[in-house]
């Protein structure tokens, strides 16, 4: 890295000090600002319920533009921003080492309805104290930063976000704490002990006092240069940009890998097509460069690709001539349902495809294990549950009293043993005792529009006998509760249906966005940034068009969700909305010499990088049998194959890898019997004559070391002295002695 890197520090530490000016003056800021976000047609976040701006403080402008956004958006905010407010540096080409807001939390101050009275005046005061004692570090500007800075933390909303924002008016004073640079400050261990015994300490944000007494210690230890990081801007940059996991998993969300999103690996047989999938999914997935995976040990990388596997990173398929869209999206299928007394109910239902199913998991958020104290899974289902109906009503009222959720079915019982002899609610009651887990979601519906609560379930599956009815309970720890929250739209468009229990297909951040609404509790969503790959062998075996359907706008690098143009569409079956995430990796594989194959059309080609695999001689180097070259007759068919046919039906050099374990006569013979010669048969339509051009049998000179021998027929003797009207025909048969016949093998390169 370069001083160029850190090149924004120059024109946010001027917008800093040139925002001073309207610390009395916010009505023109506001004003200004909306100029910006006009100007350049983009929206404000929401700073108020009612979709206003009041107040607003520095911090929250700066995050406006340091969180979740393309580099390209944030140079247009800035280039808006450098006009509105006249600054005199230029707008930066690299933001390296800047740390982000969470999209859903980009502000520093909470609701009117919820916030102090001074808490943006305090935030005010912070922030201009932050930058006096930074360009003047006074013992009284010293006391100042400190005193403004405790009274700021104690505001609702602020957390380790304070330390962020102190870093971005004045890099070169402040360190940042978000939960990135405290992980890589404790697991690296290459800075003063010191330092890290103190960031190692603190669990809750430090008072003023203790942090400027660690931006000062650093400040000092790492001047010279010693610890390998000359100022806090190299600090985060490392922090954020290197992997900072213990395994081989990246686990940020930079493009070290040099593989295109969407790739087919194309060429004919036994080139190693599906061999290279390998490497090139364990290079997407720990975020390398190809060729550094291929330097690898191919066991070693095997390995860790079944391991990746297992975990769910990968998904391998293979398209036939009867693949379609059912399978790889969605459909419409029979679900047969089973009792114990082998009663059936079939029914249709909505099924998602493996692909859809793929990118559902590799897209669903997760939720930072250090911000969520509240009881929540990581990867939490979102329950639907029905308290006693809709409206208010005493199970109600009851379940918010006492923290909890009951459900009915009463007359089934306390066991469960027989709860699907027929049961009506069957899968309700299979929902509530058995799929239902302590950290998971439940939202109460009120009508069918709107929920009253939100919780999380804390207990197992219990029966009450002290409620007359409703008897069946979970423990809920209800997070808020009282609401009317109209949640049509982040269910996909749906009102919400009559079962008591059903999963929620909505996104977990806006439930989150919801609770953080409602909520004392600050918990933040982010997307998984482990990369996704989903692997298609025989990619073109399968109708294309009818296979992907609208989805092959989707997979287009730019139209991923994340992304600038990002685009989601309704299903057709579903009605919910669905796009692919910008971490799944497209891998598809594609032999030109299957004469079964669908032709890959114009939109498909144009969305996936091709590259080609093709015969490699030199793999075949030093093979010998005895002392036949493998790697010379394997040139020498090629070419013939080359003239005779065309390139994309040579023979691959994988069919000749194991002769490097078992270079004999008989391995040889195995694979030319089994692969090699059933191929050319594939190949040229049972063209006798020109599959013994490619074996070179017409130049050999005698029927033993022929593979493929020919017997002249004797028309007369076959259908006696009669007249026919057909050409005669040679008959051809397979050799068995040449098979075994090293000489036969030799005479194949006949210019020996």
């Amino acid at each position: 890295m370069n001083e160029a890197t850190f090149i924004w520090s120059e024109i946010y530490e001027e917008f800093a000090t040139k925002l001073l000016e309207y610390k009395n003056d916010r009505k023109n800021l506001i004003s200004k600002l909306q100029n910006v976000y006009e100007e350049i047609d983009m929206k404000l976040s929401k700073m108020e319920s009612n979709g206003e701006i009041l107040d607003i403080d520095p911090f929250t402008i700066f995050g406006l533009f340091n969180k979740g956004i393309t580099d390209d958006n944030r140079k247009r905010i800035l280039g808006e921003i450098a006009k509105q407010f006249n600054l005199k540096n230029k707008v930066p080409f690299s933001f390296g080492g800047i740390p982000l807001v969470n999209n859903l939390r980009s502000t520093f101050f909470n609701f009117a309805e919820e916030r102090g009275e001074n808490d943006i005046n305090n935030l005010w005061e912070v922030f201009e104290s932050a930058i006096r004692y930074a360009d003047n570090p006074t013992q009284g500007n010293k006391l100042k930063i400190e005193s403004t800075y405790n009274n700021v933390i104690k505001q609702k909303g602020i957390q380790w976000n304070i330390t962020m924002g102190l870093y971005w008016i004045r890099p070169n004073t402040y360190i940042n704490l978000d939960s990135k640079n405290r992980e890589f400050i404790i697991k690296q261990k290459i800075l003063p002990e010191q330092f890290i015994k103190e960031v190692n300490q603190f669990k809750n944000v430090p008072n003023g006092e203790q942090y400027i007494q660690l931006c000062d210690l650093l400040l000092e230890k790492i001047k010279d240069g010693q610890y390998g990081y000359r100022d806090f801007k190299e600090l985060s940059f490392i922090a954020y940009e290197r992997n900072m996991s213990v395994d081989t998993v990246t686990q940020h969300n930079t493009q070290n890998t040099d593989i295109a999103k969407n790739t087919i690996l194309y060429g004919p047989p036994g080139t190693g097509k599906t061999y290279n999938t390998v490497m090139y999914a364990v290079a997407i997935i720990e975020n390398k460069k190809l060729e550094e995976i291929k330097k690898e040990n191919y066991t070693e990388v095997i390995d860790r690709y079944n391991k990746y596997k297992e975990d769910g990173l990968i998904e391998f398929t293979t398209f036939h001539q009867s693949y379609g869209y059912e399978e790889f999206i969605e459909g419409i299928k029979p679900v047969i349902h089973s009792d114990e007394e082998d009663e059936t109910d079939i029914q249709y239902e909505v099924v998602p495809g493996l692909f859809k199913k793929f990118c559902d998991i590799a897209g669903k958020p997760i939720l930072r294990k250090e911000k969520c104290d509240i009881g929540i899974n990581e990867s939490p289902t979102i329950w639907k549950i029905s308290l006693e109906g809709s409206g208010e009503n005493s199970t109600r009222t009851e379940c918010m009293k006492n923290e909890h959720i009951r459900i009915g079915y009463d007359e089934y019982g306390r066991e469960i043993t027989n709860l699907f002899k027929g049961a009506a609610g069957r899968h309700i009651l299979n929902y509530f005792i058995n799929d239902m887990s302590i950290g998971d979601i439940v939202m109460s519906c009120y009508d069918c529009n709107t929920v009253d609560a939100i919780g999380v379930v804390t207990g197992e599956y219990e029966w009450h006998d002290e409620y007359p009815e409703y008897k069946r309970l979970r423990k809920v720890n209800w997070i808020v509760k009282g609401i009317k929250e109209n949640i049509i739209k982040i269910n996909n468009g749906s009102r919400l249906s009559n079962p008591t229990v059903y999963k929620l297909r909505m996104d977990l951040s806006d439930v989150m966005e919801i609770i953080e609404k409602y909520s004392k509790n600050t918990i933040e969503v982010e997307e998984k940034k482990k990369n996704h790959v989903f692997i298609i062998d025989e990619i073109n075996r399968g109708n294309i068009s009818k296979i992907f359907g609208e989805l092959i706008t989707l997979i287009e690098p730019t139209k991923r969700i994340g992304q600038t143009e990002g685009q989601k569409v309704r299903l057709p079956y579903s009605q919910k909305l669905f796009g692919v995430p910008n971490n799944v990796y497209l891998i598809g594989t594609m032999n030109t010499a299957d004469r079964s194959i669908a032709t890959i059309d114009t939109a498909l080609r144009r969305r996936f990088n091709f590259k080609e695999r093709l015969p490699d001689a030199e793999v075949l180097d030093g093979i010998y049998v005895e002392d036949v070259s493998i790697k010379d007759i394997f040139i020498k068919m090629n070419k013939r194959i080359t003239v005779l046919f065309d390139r994309e039906h040579t023979l691959g050099h994988a069919y000749f890898l194991p002769l490097k374990d078992a270079p004999t006569i008989e391995t040889l013979a195995n694979i030319f019997e089994n692969s090699i010669i059933p191929l050319l048969q594939e190949y040229f339509y049972e063209d006798y004559e020109k599959i013994r051009m490619v074996l070179g049998d017409n130049q050999k000179d005698s029927e033993d070391k022929q593979f493929i021998t020919i017997e002249e027929n004797d028309y007369n003797d076959l259908f006696g002295d009669t007249d026919y009207d057909f050409e005669e025909m040679s008959t051809y048969k397979i050799n068995s002695f040449a098979l075994t016949n090293i000489e036969a093998y030799r005479s194949i390169w006949w210019e020996v």
